[in-house]
């Protein structure tokens, strides 16, 4: 194997001071802002972020933190604050007191990362990306993708891209460069389906081993810890999966550098991921059981999510989706339909604490999907008399708008911004469970001027093709 050699070049842009004083500003403003609950929000991040999504050694980093808090980048700690901001209902000290100003420190954490970007890129960079990505309420898709683009490419420079087990340095920052580069392999790989855009992290061009358990908990973690990355360490080996069914999906160039999958080779590949895990996690992706483990909820939906990608590429490649005005839909049509169904079921199952739980926010894009696959569905078969996918999305929509008010689930924003109102519109609003969809007079749709033609447009023909408006 040949060597991984590095060269030595300068962080700062030439003639930059080494005090980076805009974050460290920036950090200060936050801290007075939270201030006197500072390590609550600290204690927060831990609880319900780090444990599901392993950023940092817990130990490691107090330790750090409280003794040479000075030398831990300033963006970083700004990041974290932030993205331990949506969880303060969680803590009773915190929801007996003010309502924090959320988008205030967000965007003075995100002044003080531009500014570390800018003055001294580094490996403390590509953590606060991580955390950046990875907080809510998420409000910039061109953003949070160039973010990514941006931790890809630093993690490139920095050599996380290669395996380094057998390199000179410390267990810790081995476990540490695995956990970083996983990291943002997830982020690129989620943010791919969710913002409709091409891998930027490529199976050839990295050999980082996938973390392990042992790698993500300290000798004396507790079950429930070791439980939390047990699941993580699934999510990485699903997002693995993901990767491959994306390959086919952005997958234009007549020189494809991955060979051609057929439908079975694509189901194979997840059958495989299935049988490859522990017992406990098996149950909890066959089954849906367990979800009160930290993270299980949000590793449930990302197979679900997976699952109705990988049904809609085999509908896809079937030219089953050609059959638009047929009532009765095909075997594999129905197989995608089950599956937007299951991410239906899991949003309507979920709890208090499920929901105040680790989410990565681009699920929120999933949930989306399911849901406008379901009125596609629904409006094809408009002529029959128990229209089941306009009555499941039609509870999906009541099922978020209840997380929405009852615990502020934010994770429920993208759906109903683009899909309540045309459910509305539709005129669902009374339906019942037995309906009669064609004896009620159901809207048409090429007359129904309040409808905009182009989401219509979506609705109708999203499903014909990847190359012909495939919607992810």
């Amino acid at each position: 194997m040949r060597p991984v050699r590095f060269d030595v070049v300068p962080r700062r842009p030439l003639g930059v001071a080494t005090v980076q004083s805009l974050a460290a500003s920036k950090c200060e403003v936050i801290e007075k802002y939270l201030d006197p609950d500072i390590e609550e929000y600290l204690n927060l991040f831990f609880q319900k972020v780090n444990t599901c999504f392993p950023v940092f050694d817990e130990a490691s980093f107090r330790d750090a933190y409280f003794l040479n808090k000075e030398k831990i980048s300033s963006a970083l700690i700004c990041s974290l604050y932030a993205n331990s901001l949506v969880y303060w209902r969680s803590s009773p000290k915190l929801r007996s007191g003010r309502t924090p100003d959320i988008r205030f420190i967000w965007n003075q954490a995100n002044e003080a990362l531009n500014s570390e970007l800018f003055l001294s890129p580094g490996l403390s960079t590509v953590i606060s990306i991580i955390i950046n990505v990875s907080g809510r309420p998420s409000t910039s898709m061109f953003g949070n993708g160039g973010m990514v683009g941006t931790a890809v490419a630093l993690s490139n420079a920095l050599g996380l891209n290669r395996d380094p087990s057998s390199w000179d340095i410390s267990p810790l920052e081995k476990a540490l460069r695995i956990r970083i580069w996983w990291l943002v392999v997830i982020h690129d790989r989620w943010c791919s389906l969710a913002y409709g855009t091409p891998l930027q992290v490529h199976r050839a061009q990295y050999d980082v081993p996938f973390p392990s358990v042992d790698d993500l908990c300290s000798t004396g973690a507790s079950t429930y810890q070791r439980a939390a990355a047990s699941i993580f360490v699934a999510l990485t080996t699903l997002t693995d999966v993901l990767a491959r069914y994306l390959e086919h999906v952005y997958c234009v160039s007549k020189h494809a550098s991955y060979a051609e999958m057929s439908a079975m080779d694509l189901e194979q590949v997840l059958s495989d991921w299935e049988e490859s895990l522990a017992d406990d996690v098996r149950r909890l992706v066959i089954r849906g059981t367990n979800l009160d483990v930290p993270g299980a909820a949000n590793f449930r939906l990302a197979y679900l999510a997976v699952k109705l990608l990988l049904r809609r590429i085999q509908l896809d490649l079937s030219n089953g989706s050609a059959q638009t005005e047929e009532s009765t839909p095909s075997p594999l049509h129905m197989h995608a339909q089950r599956s937007a169904e299951d991410i239906t079921h899991l949003i309507q199952e979920l709890d208090e604490t499920q929901l105040q739980g680790f989410w990565i926010p681009v699920h929120a894009s999933s949930i989306t999907s399911a849901t406008m696959f379901l009125l596609r569905s629904g409006l094809r078969m408009k002529g029959n008399n128990r229209n089941t996918p306009l009555h499941v999305a039609k509870d999906m929509i009541n099922t978020l708008q209840a997380h929405r008010q009852r615990f502020d689930w934010d994770i429920a924003d993208n759906c109903l911004a683009h899909c309540s109102d045309l459910v509305e519109k539709l005129g669902m609003d009374n339906l019942q469970t037995e309906y009669d969809l064609s004896a009620s007079g159901f809207p048409d749709l090429a007359e129904n001027d309040n409808i905009d033609p182009s989401v219509l447009e979506d609705l109708l023909f999203g499903t014909r093709g990847l190359s012909e408006g495939f919607v992810l």
